[in-house]
Parts: C-alpha cells; sequence; structure tokens
C-alpha cells in the first residue's frame, strides 16, 4: 500500500519549518578532497559552528569569500555572542551561496563540521577559483541558514529535476525522504555526464538511483516524467531553464504549491544572482 493512502493532500506533503539563530560565523578548512565528477569537496570546521544546524535539504549557508586579488576577507560579522543577526560592512564582498553537507561533530576535535563541495569549470568565479587552491587552516566567513525546511515524509514519489549546481541539495532530498518513497532524477546534462552524476547522488544518499537527461525543456521533462497526486517535485539550477517549468506547474498542471519546491540557483550571465529572487519575472508572485 502507497504511504500516503491514508494521508490528506496537506499532509502527505507536509514539510516541518525550523528557525535557526541567524549569525555569520568564522569557519577553517580542515580537508580538502575530490568528489564525484567535476566535484572539489571541502570541509569547514571552527569552534563557532558549535550551534550550527541544518536540518533541510534544500538549506543554504552563504559563504564569504576574500578578494580574488587582493586576497582581503570582508564579511559579515556577529552582533554579538549568543545574539540573532549579523552586522554588514560597506565595502564589496564576495559571497556566495552553497549547500552544506553532513553536518557533524568531529570525532578527534569535538568542533562541528561541514562539507561543500564546489562545482568546478571552466572560467571560474571567485568560489571555484579559492576552492581550488583552498588548503586546511585557510579561513573564511559562514552566514545561516536562517531556517529549513524537512523534505516531506509522506510522498509516494520525489521526482528531482536539476542541473549540476543543486545535485548537492537533490542528494539530501534522497537521502531525507523514506526509503518507500519512489525516487527519479532529471539532471540536465549531455548524456555523457549522466554516469558521474549518478556516482555522485550514489555517494551522497546512500541509495542508487538512475538519472535521465532532459528531452527537451526542464518542462518537457517534467511532462515526459509526469506529475500526480502523489509526487513532490523539486526543480533547481539556472533560473532561465525553470521559467517553463514553472509555468508549467501553475497554469497547466495547477499543482499545488506544497507539493513542489522550485529555486533558481543561478543564472546565465549574472555574477551574483540571489536564489532569493523570483523565478519567473514576469510573474514573481509565488
Amino acid at each position: 500500500m502507497p504511504v500516503s493512502d491514508d494521508l490528506t493532500p496537506t499532509a502527505r506533503f507536509a514539510r516541518e519549518r525550523t528557525r535557526h539563530r541567524f549569525t555569520a560565523r568564522e569557519i577553517a578548512v580542515s580537508a580538502v578532497a575530490p568528489a564525484a565528477g567535476p566535484f572539489l569537496r571541502v570541509t569547514f570546521t571552527g569552534a563557532e559552528l558549535h550551534d550550527f544546524v541544518s536540518s533541510g535539504p534544500a538549506d543554504h549557508v552563504r559563504l564569504f569569500f576574500p578578494h580574488p586579488i587582493t586576497g582581503e576577507l570582508v564579511a559579515p560579522a556577529p552582533v554579538g555572542p549568543g545574539e540573532d543577526g549579523i552586522v554588514r560592512p560597506e565595502a564589496p564582498m564576495f559571497p556566495r551561496d552553497f549547500t552544506p553537507l553532513n553536518v557533524r561533530t568531529d570525532p578527534e576535535s569535538g568542533l562541528r563540521a561541514f562539507d561543500v563541495d564546489f562545482l568546478q569549470h571552466e572560467d571560474p568565479g571567485p568560489a571555484s577559483a579559492w576552492a581550488a587552491s583552498a588548503k586546511p587552516g585557510d579561513r573564511i566567513v559562514a552566514v545561516g541558514p536562517r531556517g529549513s525546511v524537512s523534505a516531506p515524509q509522506g510522498a509516494d514519489r520525489l521526482l528531482c529535476i536539476v542541473d549540476p549546481s543543486a545535485l548537492p541539495a537533490a542528494g539530501r532530498f534522497i537521502a531525507e525522504v523514506p526509503e518507500s518513497t519512489d525516487v527519479e532524477v532529471v539532471v540536465d546534462v549531455s548524456p555523457a555526464d549522466l554516469e558521474w552524476a549518478e556516482h555522485y547522488l550514489r555517494e551522497q544518499s546512500g541509495r542508487a538511483v538512475d538519472a535521465v537527461e532532459p528531452y527537451g525543456s526542464l518542462a518537457d521533462a517534467a511532462a515526459d516524467a509526469g506529475i500526480d497526486e502523489r509526487t513532490f517535485l523539486f526543480a533547481a539550477g539556472e533560473a532561465s531553464r525553470l521559467v517553463p517549468l514553472r509555468r508549467l506547474l501553475k497554469y497547466e498542471y495547477g499543482v499545488p504549491r506544497e507539493q513542489y519546491a522550485l529555486s533558481g540557483y543561478w543564472k546565465r550571465g549574472m555574477a551574483n544572482f540571489d536564489h532569493h529572487a523570483p523565478i519567473d519575472p514576469e510573474d514573481p508572485e509565488d
């Protein structure tokens, strides 16, 4: 029997929301190692992470990197010990948002730690370039997450439609839904890249999944996969590619808002896209 046979639609896709202390924390690199495909994994730790929490698969932590030329690190500071809030400097900063992975307490140091997987690519920005040369002891500043939204525990099926930038979050979604939930993944890459994408998701989630590439737009991929009343959709990646998908869900299929999570992680031609910005500028209401 499907796990959600006796659930109302609202209960089926319920996701627990949790607020966290919002502050800036100095963190240090403790390890750098290759991950699957073009990902480079950097492990961060630090005493200021003692109350760091990330309990949602789509959580974001904003990392602040040194100036790529001068090496100066300009970043927010905490309001005060144990307080909520940050003090933002007036000078230019170089922040990027990432999915925190594998939050844990390091058994040797006793300090909290988490991983960030940096996608390495041609013409790297400040974050990817920094990660490529990072070494233990290097220090940056992390802000957030401000809060978490859990994975739905009552959906019979999870459909992920993502590009490589969202594979860390997809891996968390797959790991955090029940084992009884069917999982399907569409990765916005060429067929030659599917093998490493599947390997990455398997390593991160502990669950073997088959991934397929989209044929046409991401809206076409969703239509091909099908979205019934028991399916939860997570879609993330380049914002422009997500616009037709969002319009399909909202206007053609009329999918209830609690049944999907869409997020633009980056936008072609924009250096520092805010993932909180509306995916569809012609229809900012979600």
